[in-house]
């Protein structure tokens, strides 16, 4: 977003942002940055050998090619984290971050700017100094992997081993010949419970999406968690099925049950009437999941979710930026009316596919569309924006297709795909592959 602002500096003289970047943490890279807290309570959601799901080719930034040089396209939190410094050197992101800076709040003033509070940590004996700072616009990109998120069931306090959720997971020792539960079939728990499936006596993965008991290997898959009994035992069944299964002598839980939105410096007293309600997963008002509808002068980067981060964002930020300037290039927003109907008909829809209030940001296979628009809103739409999203489009399918013929528990041969794109076509050619499919298309 910082970069998106800057860009505009440098193409447009008459319009000059002083852009300001709030950081907590010490340095940048956000949860790619792994740090092992094995001796403390972990609470960031990377763990020591996780390897992206996508491959580094789709996750680029525009701006900032990588991949497509035969190498792993699947890379590790560290070459991620090395790709997030390249782009912030490139691009001279440095200058405009304040590190240690906590935000603590946000208040939407009368003249429709935003006042921010915030402290400092100066790293010198511990000093903290505090601010508070007048915006024009303000961009929240808080993300959402700090509040986990845990299910209410039934007897789940009455349960004697060990519960956790993935934030806390850091590798599959611990779980060494123990029988163990993950929650939760999305990528997290796919690569969590493989992890652990390796080293445990046994793994039961439960899917919402399952509808009967399959046994791969030392890993079981089981239709969604219903209920813990008295005698320990977990219960799980599937609404599309009269069969239950009952698991017994499990001695941890892995909750990979996701997060929820949270935004601890927006509150009462913020004048902006946001509604995020845990266990929801849906953040309210917002138009087109960017701009909060009655205050667009305050948006959100990086809500959507189930999406390939990088690029989605980078568009983003841009059209973020193009309704600030003073001559808009692209498409400006609706009036306040427009803006409210419009997020008020997104927030009671179910997300994309018309599924449940927890799919509301929920784009997958329909974040190209919505790149598409943003990138109109800004303007950015032509040719070749359209083969980006094009291509990327092509890599996640054919990575997605790969990482769903998994079996659960089985080899990680996916990870092994190499990349290589081709914009000009729309397509990709692939270099090395287990799989054994056509490496062009």
């Amino acid at each position: 977003t910082a970069r998106a602002f800057l860009r505009e500096n440098e193409l447009n003289q008459n319009t000059q942002y002083d852009v300001t970047v709030l950081e907590s943490r010490d340095s940048i890279g956000g949860i790619w940055k792994y740090e092992d807290q094995t001796k403390t309570e972990k609470n960031r959601p990377m763990y020591r050998n996780l390897r992206t799901n996508l491959p580094k080719e789709l996750m680029a930034y525009r701006e900032l090619p990588w991949g497509s040089d035969g190498e792993a396209s699947y890379v590790t939190h560290k070459d991620v984290l090395e790709y997030l410094e390249a782009y912030a050197n490139k691009f001279d992101l440095l200058k405009c971050i304040s590190f240690g800076s906590s935000v603590k709040q946000l208040t939407v003033l009368d003249d429709d700017q935003i006042s921010l509070e915030w402290t400092t940590n100066t790293g010198e004996n511990g000093n903290v100094e505090t601010h508070k700072q007048t915006f024009d616009n303000v961009c929240v990109c808080n993300g959402h992997y700090a509040r986990p998120a845990i299910p209410r069931l039934e007897g789940l306090d009455t349960f004697s081993g060990d519960i956790i959720h993935a934030i806390e997971y850091d590798n599959a020792q611990p779980y060494a010949g123990k029988t163990v539960l993950c929650v939760g079939a999305k990528p997290s728990g796919l690569d969590i419970s493989r992890e652990i499936g390796l080293v445990a006596k046994h793994v039961y993965l439960s899917d919402s999406a399952c509808d009967k008991m399959q046994t791969f290997g030392n890993v079981s898959l089981m239709p969604r968690m219903q209920s813990v009994d008295e005698n320990g035992g977990v219960h799980f069944s599937s609404p599309r099925s009269a069969e239950e299964h009952v698991a017994v002598d499990i001695d941890a839980i892995v909750f990979c049950s996701g997060y929820d939105y949270d935004f601890p410096f927006i509150n009462e007293k913020s004048n902006l009437e946001l509604q995020f309600t845990p266990g929801e997963r849906r953040v309210q008002p917002l138009y087109e999941q960017t701009w909060h509808a009655r205050c667009p002068s305050v948006s959100f980067i990086g809500i959507p979710h189930s999406i390939v981060p990088f690029p989605l964002c980078e568009i983003q930020a841009a059209a973020i930026v193009s309704q600030t300037r003073q001559q808009i290039n692209g498409i400006p927003l609706p009036c306040l009316s427009d803006r409210l109907a419009a997020a008020s008909e997104d927030a009671a829809s179910g997300g994309p596919n018309g599924a449940r209030v927890q799919e509301t940001h929920n784009l997958a296979s329909h974040q190209w569309d919505f790149c598409r628009k943003l990138a109109k809103i800004s303007g950015d739409y032509d040719d070749e924006m359209e083969k980006f999203i094009a291509t990327n489009k092509a890599i996640y399918d054919r990575s997605g297709q790969e990482r769903k013929s998994m079996i659960p528990g089985g080899d990680d041969v996916y990870r092994e795909t190499r990349f290589r794109r081709n914009d000009e076509n729309q397509s990709y050619e692939i270099l090395y592959s287990k799989t054994g499919t056509k490496s062009t298309v």
